[in-house]
């Protein structure tokens, strides 16, 4: 086993040993973490004499080329059991931690923050309640946001293992899944402005119907699992190395990472669970709850129609304005539903379920499908993602800052808006000797899939920068300011 860690990201690593005559060595097996910076190779012995000390006690020398560079070592191996193992063990342990802590960041990221209707109504729904109520509740919802990341660990590890392309968020590149959240995100919003109150039979319906009340477990676990499909879209600090480690190892790596995330997510509803008085003294819910629920719809509302932007550019504005249309005839369908009785009130929920399928059904594949992400790149003049031609770039003397970005990341539109588009950072970009160069993710693409992968990267946003000093590239963290561009643009391009 052999550990490398370097300041800028691996590209080509290759690994040669030296040993006493006699010791042949099999072709490395590389894996990264640490956003391609840490790398670790497992280099097979495939012959040794059979009259000779064994490898362990004679000295060797290992050689790591990765381009122009290279790394020396000389020196005697560990045993199995000895310092190695005992570091990949506390290299295990670090990316567990930083899973958990990115999985507690990702609460104030703005993918979760839509949701935060739902988890204020969950602490509000408690207020003037036993604490047995409270430390249920919570706890159910922290269950749920535990079992949605087992699933979706599941769901990596079967899509590695069927050798797909794999990676955090990945799913909102499905048109069928948005339209789900959309449909999901509608019936949420109807509830709480009191347009029904009815159970559907299933669980999965039950758990969306009754997510604001506080006497349904299955409500809150439900709460647990809508927040985390709502945070995949975001990447947050640390949590991008962490599952970069976990999407580059095995199942057991996967499984652990990702369930160390959901502790993390989940750590808020936990704190609750210990301490329920931080629920049980609010104020008993009572008619003001009712104008609470209506504001605070709202936000679903901004939600569904922001996954309806990114279904518009995924398959065209016809099919988004009809799913759009659908949703709002289902709404009113809903609102009008109230003042009916007996088979009209029937009739009238059997009609807005129809309005829900048939948005599954809406057809998708319009030839505008993508036009607004053409306008927008002629607009900013950002050239399209080419991995072949950065190096040439480069070597005539060009800044390339890369953006990997996808409309369904609003930690990257919130960069774009924050950062990239304004001041000093939006003149630098578009100077002449810098080339802005994006990679639309927002749907699926095995070469920005593979890219990502090259720098032990499987989630958005990534930045890196390439130029005459850093020709193997400057990656950048998820979330950018003004000085962090602007800086590793100045390292890139500076000379001697």
């Amino acid at each position: 086993l052999v550990a490398a860690t370097a300041r800028e990201p691996f590209a080509t690593p290759d690994i040669f040993v030296e040993a006493a005559e006699g010791f042949s060595f099999g072709a490395p097996a590389f894996t990264f973490s640490d956003d391609g910076r840490r790398l670790t190779a497992e280099i097979a012995l495939l012959e040794a004499p059979s009259d000779g000390p064994p490898l362990v006690a004679l000295p060797v020398t290992v050689t790591v080329v990765d381009g122009a560079r290279t790394l020396e070592w000389s020196g005697r191996t560990g045993s199995p059991a000895g310092p190695e193992a005992a570091g990949a063990t506390t290299g295990f342990a670090a990316i567990l931690a930083l899973a958990v802590l990115g999985g507690l960041i990702l609460n104030l990221m703005p993918c979760v923050l839509p949701v935060l209707s739902l988890k204020l109504l969950s602490v509000i729904g408690h207020g003037g309640g036993s604490a047995r109520a409270v430390r249920t509740g919570f706890l159910a919802t922290a269950a749920g946001i535990v079992a949605s990341f087992l699933v979706l660990a599941a769901a990596a590890t079967a899509v590695k293992l069927a050798g797909g392309a794999v990676g955090w968020g990945i799913q909102f590149q499905q048109p069928l899944f948005l339209i789900a959240m959309v449909v999901i995100l509608t019936l949420f919003a109807c509830n709480l402005l009191g347009f029904f109150e009815i159970a559907l039979p299933s669980a999965v319906g039950d758990a969306a119907l009754k997510v604001g009340h506080g006497d349904s477990l299955a409500g809150h676990f439900g709460t647990g699992a809508f927040a985390t499909l709502l945070a995949t879209p975001c990447s947050a600090p640390f949590l991008g190395t962490a599952v970069g480690f976990a999407l580059s190892r095995g199942p057991v790596e996967i499984f652990a990472v990702f369930l160390a995330l959901g502790i993390g997510l989940a750590l808020p509803y936990l704190a609750v669970a210990a301490m329920p008085r931080l629920a049980t003294m609010l104020p008993r819910p009572g008619p003001w709850i009712i104008v609470m629920k209506r504001i605070l719809s709202l936000a679903l509302i901004a939600t569904a129609l922001w996954l309806l932007s990114v279904l518009l550019v995924q398959s065209g504005a016809a099919a988004s304005a009809l799913i759009g249309g659908l949703m709002l005839a289902m709404g009113l369908l809903l609102w009008r539903r109230k003042g009916m009785t007996g088979g009209a009130r029937l009739a009238g929920g059997a009609t807005a379920a129809l309005l829900a399928v048939a948005a599954f059904l809406a057809p998708l594949p319009f030839d505008d499908a993508r036009s607004g992400q053409t306008d927008a790149m002629v607009e900013m003049d950002w050239a399209v993602f080419d991995r072949a031609t950065i190096d040439s770039l480069v070597g005539d003397g060009a800044i390339v800052f890369v953006d990997v970005t996808a409309d369904w990341c609003l930690t990257c539109q919130a960069n774009k808006q924050l950062v990239l588009q304004r001041g000093a950072v939006a003149e630098r970009l578009g100077a002449e000797d810098v080339v802005p160069m994006r990679a639309d993710w927002t749907l699926p693409d095995d070469a920005i899939a593979s890219f990502l992968a090259s720098y032990g990267r499987y989630g958005i946003p990534f930045y890196v920068v390439y130029g005459p000093e850093a020709p193997e590239g400057l990656v950048l963290p998820e979330l950018l300011t003004s000085d962090i561009v602007l800086e590793a643009i100045a390292q890139a391009r500076q000379a001697g």
